[in-house]
């Protein structure tokens, strides 16, 4: 475990050199990491061996083949951090009265408290008083956080005791650092249609500088979406991992990547506010190393670039049977308003700018009060098609009956005439 100093008075320094009678030791509770030395790879094979000499020597190979991680080791975002504290009564003689430890773990934004007997002297429900530390004796503590927050962490341990010669409270500090990285890099692209779905496409890399093993690939949509995972219908083989578009194994190396890709549809049809969200949902990542260490990474919200929409929007809802040339058909059409006022609506038909497709009944006609801000009200149209094949409705244009303006809908639909 590394340790690391901070800046301190005149006065805290002479208690850092002081000589306690108690000691702090700190060890962080992960996994080991393979280690290859020269030895194990370049040493030549001599000889013969026996079956039982051949099993032990791969016992010791093995074995050896297992190193303890310097210092913290890497620390990922997403991972639990997890430690053993121990107090030592180094002193053979004395028994050490009240001892006490506080450890808080301190972020670039937050700070957290993993232990703490210090507080028990104003009943903290969370703390419990040590009993005094006999000779050569210690206490150990389990701490253990799930790192949120990338960059520098520091551990604080504060220990505290009463002097066993005149019982004056003595106390020293320690402090060890640690950076959190970043052990995947996620990168999206949108695509968002005309009818309200999106489709969202992840790419995940693994920039962990080790192999690593997918448990868990989970996009929590917006409540305004309903989300599919188009992923699964990319897969190959039935029974593989159902976890990417272009591989059937979970198993990560590293600087590779993955792709995902999700389908969101608005659960109301037609929702003006869903086509004007930013905010889609996050990803909820479950990871583990080969060695069995686990993570979870949960991005923030996933969100796509809005263009500014028109303040007013004419939008065909549905068509009533089939359409057919020379023969009425009836649209139901919808009118939004993202004014920041109410609308007086009414709809104007220019007879001049309609082409294949005409009006039936009068050219205007009152629509009703808008309200503004995503407000919209259905109408509903009689058209009249000249000709077969994909036709044009134009012509339209609202007018609001208190301010006169009037805002011209160039192109309603177009529709497959018969």
């Amino acid at each position: 475990m590394s340790e690391t100093t901070s800046p301190t008075s005149g006065a805290d320094k002479d208690k850092e050199k002081e000589k306690h009678l108690l000691a702090l030791k700190v060890m962080r509770l992960s996994r080991p990491s393979l280690s290859v030395s020269a030895s194990t790879v370049d040493a030549p094979l001599t000889g013969t061996l026996s079956a039982a000499a051949a099993a032990a020597e791969s016992a010791t190979s093995t074995s050896a083949l297992l190193s303890l991680p310097p210092s913290f080791g890497a620390i990922f975002l997403g991972e639990s951090f997890d430690a053993l504290l121990v107090v030592v009564n180094e002193d053979l003689n004395k028994t050490i009265q009240k001892p006490a430890i506080r450890a808080e773990l301190q972020t670039q934004t937050q700070r957290f408290t993993l232990a703490d007997t210090v507080s028990n002297l104003n009943d903290s429900p969370n703390t419990t008083a040590l009993q005094p530390l006999a000779p050569s004796k210690s206490h150990q503590f389990l701490i253990s956080h799930e790192i949120k927050e990338l960059g520098i962490h520091i551990l604080v341990c504060t220990v505290s005791y009463s002097s066993p010669i005149n019982g004056e409270l003595k106390s020293f500090r320690k402090f060890f650092k640690f950076n959190v990285l970043n052990p995947l890099s996620v990168k999206t692209k949108v695509n968002s249609l005309a009818d309200g779905r999106v489709f969202l496409e992840a790419q995940v890399q693994n920039v962990s500088g080790m192999p690593m093993y997918l448990e868990k690939m989970h996009f929590e949509a917006n409540e305004l979406f309903v989300s599919s995972d188009m992923s699964l219908e990319f897969q190959e083989h039935p029974t593989a991992p159902k976890s990417s578009v272009f591989s059937d194994t979970a198993v990560l190396s590293d600087k590779d990547s993955r792709q995902y890709l999700y389908t969101l549809h608005p659960k109301t049809r037609n929702d003006p506010i869903t086509k004007q969200t930013p905010q889609l949902g996050k990803l909820d990542i479950q990871w583990r190393t080969t060695l069995g260490q686990q993570g979870r990474l949960q991005t923030s919200q996933l969100s796509r670039k809005i263009t500014p929409s028109e303040p007013i929007r004419v939008e065909l809802v549905s068509l009533k049977g089939p359409v057919i040339a020379e023969r009425p058909f009836r649209a139901t059409c919808r009118l939004s308003n993202y004014l920041g006022n109410d609308l007086d609506a009414s709809i104007v038909f220019v007879k001049g700018k309609m082409s294949s497709v005409l009006l039936v009944g009068d050219s205007e006609r009152k629509v009703g009060v808008v309200a503004g801000e995503g407000g919209f009200v259905d109408f509903e149209v009689d058209f009249f098609p000249l000709l077969s094949g994909v036709q044009k409705v134009t012509g339209m244009k609202v007018v609001d009956g208190k301010s006169g303006v009037g805002y011209d809908i160039d192109v309603l639909c177009e529709v497959v005439v018969q």
